[in-house]
């Protein structure tokens, strides 16, 4: 374990915010975060792929149960981490600075572009 993440660990004061998000709160999010950005731009896709409503409901709540192992998992790991900087840290902590550096430029460079692209046209 570094040494900031220790300090952190070790502070004895409060922190500033209170921690109250619950598992209805990470399920809010995950579905908030699924729906806000696709319900704009597949719908009519997915409706010819499938063809029928039921099918694209299904496949949009297959979709969310799917995410919210996932959603669980970073909260833990930021339960257990108290750290700011998400998955490089989580992946700092496991593998050692080069993972990171590695995953967090690939986010950067190609990973988030490419997923919120589609949003931007």
């Amino acid at each position: 374990m570094h040494e900031q993440t220790q300090l952190l660990a070790n502070s004895t004061s409060a922190p500033d915010l209170p921690r109250v998000l619950g598992v209805w709160h990470a399920t809010a999010i995950v579905v908030g975060t699924i729906i806000g950005s696709g319900i704009f731009l597949v719908p009519q896709e997915m409706m010819s792929a499938v063809g029928s409503a039921r099918m694209v409901y299904l496949a949009w709540m297959v979709g969310g149960l799917l995410t919210l192992p996932g959603a669980m998992t970073y909260a833990e790991l930021g339960a257990m981490i108290p750290a700011t900087g998400g998955p490089y840290i989580f992946l700092r902590e496991a593998y050692g600075p080069l993972a990171a550096f590695l995953c967090g430029w690939t986010l950067f460079w190609a990973a988030i572009p490419a997923a919120t692209e589609p949003m931007e046209t």
